[in-house]
């Protein structure tokens, strides 16, 4: 075999395919291309805090019956963690894999799924039919694609 042919085909076929799987392999193992690093834990955990405290209403259990309510937003993360010290948890790199729909291939090699789940413990603050403050725990699941945004199924 030719030293040139070989050479050629490294350079047409080889080296794209290695770049291609360079990139794929960081999308998958949660890598931000857009901010080059991959986000921190505490950014993740802000960023589920920021969604359900961003909500126009959240879903509760009253009186039995799982509703949607107004509720009282936290002023800033900082206040939120204050309140709520043990709030969150972050599942294990690769522990979560999220159905993304209409999508042919992997989500997390697209960068689509960071493969982490954030539970996050919320504390809901709304004001009952009296006016009288009520809080009630909520526990809820939160996915992020690789830099930061958040998965939403609707």
């Amino acid at each position: 075999m030719n030293r040139t042919y070989f050479l050629a085909n490294f350079l047409l076929i080889g080296f794209p395919l290695t770049i291609l799987s360079i990139y794929f392999s960081l999308n998958y193992s949660g890598f931000c291309f857009a901010k080059m690093r991959y986000l921190s834990d505490y950014e993740k955990i802000k960023l589920a805090f920021n969604s359900l405290n961003s909500a126009e209403q959240l879903r509760i259990k009253i009186a039995g019956k799982m509703q949607y309510r107004e509720f009282i937003k936290y002023e800033s993360f900082d206040e939120y963690i204050k309140e709520n010290p043990n709030c969150c948890a972050i599942s294990p790199r690769g522990g979560v894999e999220v159905a993304i729909p209409d999508s042919f291939l992997n989500p997390r090699i697209l960068g689509l799924d960071s493969g982490e789940g954030i539970r996050i413990k919320f504390k809901v603050r709304y004001l009952d039919e009296n006016s009288l403050p009520i809080s009630q725990e909520i526990t809820t699941g939160i996915a992020l694609q690789n830099c930061g945004k958040v998965i939403v199924f609707d």
